[in-house]
């Protein structure tokens, strides 16, 4: 099989698709957002005629109050995989969520659940979040600075995981050390120079609020859903929120989440730099270059 990675805004998805249709693939999509339906313009779905040309597996298959991780995530794209392969076609796994693709090729490692505990954690983060993420500063600062303050989901995890084990998320992936090898795949990295991304980054979030990202934020919110759902957190919709409720103006609105994308992607590249197998290239630029190594690897 075949896997695109990288940062946002370096074109995987453009590539995936182009892929698909020399090799013969179908998509399956890894990023965390993709898959909750009704969040549309800020997570770049491809849109229904695209999907409809090349099918794309993993893509609003959640509801917006229903629970997606990277444990759920692993089962649905192993099924998705069989069924790709169950027509003599080539899965071409696409996406930037860097955990749930360790976790697709190189499985999960076991951490104990404790739903009582992660509740009151769920209810001090949502009370004084940036308080939570320093608790989780002080006893795993490696973990701490590899995420950002504003992801609720994995403080709280990492402190469940803490305070139930009594070890830290570092020295929980320390110990699995992600060794399995559940796929044989080829790995197409995509990269940019750091400033062409960052202004890739910028224009492409002004052209989402220009498709209409706050009128979709808005009819989910007429609509019913609550603001305090795991994909309103994510980067885009918190801010459009937070304009929405009158807590930020228009224009630091905008450049909020410019700031933040740009911090998401920075954080990506640093994620995706520790992969070993990873085939680095520049997009649009090496695709013939990229075309040879996949050829040469299904051969």
């Amino acid at each position: 099989m075949l896997a695109i990675v990288g940062p946002t805004c370096t074109g995987k998805s453009d590539l995936a698709l182009w892929l698909a249709r020399k090799v013969g693939g179908e998509i399956v999509n890894s990023d965390s957002m993709q898959a909750y339906r009704l969040f549309d313009i800020g997570s770049a779905k491809p849109d229904s005629r695209i999907r409809a040309d090349i099918p794309h597996f993993l893509i609003d298959v959640v509801a917006p109050d229903d629970e997606f991780n990277a444990a759920l995530f692993q089962k649905a794209a192993d099924d998705a995989i069989r069924q790709v392969w169950s027509r003599e076609r080539t899965p071409i796994v696409v996406g930037g969520t860097g955990l749930y693709l360790r976790v697709l090729f190189h499985g999960l490692f076991p951490v104990q659940n404790d739903p009582a505990l992660r509740e009151r954690l769920r209810r001090r983060y949502a009370e004084d979040p940036l308080q939570t993420y320093e608790e989780l500063k002080s006893l795993d600062p490696e973990y701490a600075l590899s995420i950002s303050f504003r992801d609720g989901v994995r403080v709280v995890r990492a402190l469940e995981i803490y305070h139930s084990s009594g070890m830290t998320m570092s020295q929980w992936r320390a110990g699995h050390g992600f060794h399995e090898k559940r796929y044989e795949v080829h790995k197409v990295g995509l990269s940019k120079d750091r400033r062409e991304l960052y202004e890739r980054i910028n224009r492409r979030v002004e052209r989402m609020l220009d498709e209409g990202w706050i009128g979709e934020v808005e009819g989910l919110i007429k609509a019913g859903w609550d603001t305090s759902l795991k994909p309103f957190h994510s980067i885009g919709y918190r801010e459009i929120v937070l304009y929405l409720k009158g807590d930020l103006s228009y224009a630091a609105m905008v450049e909020r989440i410019k700031r933040e994308t740009r911090r998401y992607g920075k954080r990506q590249i640093t994620w995706f730099s520790k992969e070993k197998d990873i085939h680095w290239y520049d997009y649009p630029g090496d695709r013939d270059k990229i075309l040879e190594g996949v050829r040469r690897f299904l051969a």
